[in-house]
């Protein structure tokens, strides 16, 4: 792949965006990431965002065999739970090509947030099944796929002149801090079902809060608004 792609892939980043490998490039392209408001706002959402997928991941097993003692049904929790949110992510281009980025995005991080603190209140008062935590779960992963995959095109909007340092430094600051945050939700396993979903409904309200404080005047804006210069 390598061979293939520095032979034949040609480059598409216009001349005047193109930069040297130095490390004050680097650095400077880094800084221009993380300085405009746009983008560090929908990246910090994101890495919310990403924190409760990787406490899904850390703690679905814990929660199947411990919690509702049901290890037989592993793989089947597990793909009930993906499939949702695999067809969220199939459908989000036609969405959005029908209600625009913003409509999209900003609609599933609302209904993530939604979703996610309706189960923990159901779990709070006696209500948890296993069948109820596949369905909420699932809901809300669909919800998950709509708000990553547009809020990470939105935190690129305007970084076209360093897009792939602005890629590279969004990713890494998304998959760390979400590795953390899931963590941190991993290890208050207690043997209930509880501290999972407080830390899922309090990443989808973090998330939802910075998407509010990012673009305030822009919320829910459809394919017909043209996109803010970038500042």
């Amino acid at each position: 792949m390598i061979a293939w792609a520095w032979l034949r892939m040609p480059e598409t980043l216009r001349p005047e965006y193109r930069r040297s490998l130095n490390w004050r490039d680097i650095g400077s392209a880094a800084w221009v990431t993380v300085r405009e408001p746009q983008s560090r706002g929908y990246t910090l959402a994101l890495t919310a965002t990403f924190g409760s997928l990787t406490a899904y991941i850390a703690s679905i097993q814990q929660i199947t065999f411990d919690v509702f003692k049901a290890p037989d049904m592993i793989g089947l929790v597990f793909a009930a739970v993906a499939a949702p949110m695999a067809l969220g992510s199939w459908a989000n281009a036609r969405f959005v090509g029908r209600w625009g980025l913003r409509r999209v995005g900003h609609g599933g991080a609302v209904g993530f947030a939604a979703i996610t603190l309706v189960h923990v209140l159901i779990a709070a008062a006696g209500g948890e099944t296993l069948m109820l935590f596949v369905i909420f779960q699932g809901l809300a992963m669909a919800c998950f796929a709509l708000t990553s995959s547009n809020l990470s095109t939105l935190a690129m909007e305007h970084m076209g002149p360093v897009a792939g340092t602005a890629s590279s430094v969004q990713g890494v600051v998304g998959t760390i801090g979400g590795a953390a945050i899931g963590l941190g939700i991993g290890q208050a396993f207690d043997g209930t079902v509880m501290p999972f979903l407080w830390g899922m409904a309090g990443c989808a309200a973090g998330a939802l809060v910075l998407v509010l404080l990012t673009e305030p005047k822009r919320l829910f804006a459809g394919p017909d608004v043209q996109p803010a210069p970038a500042p």
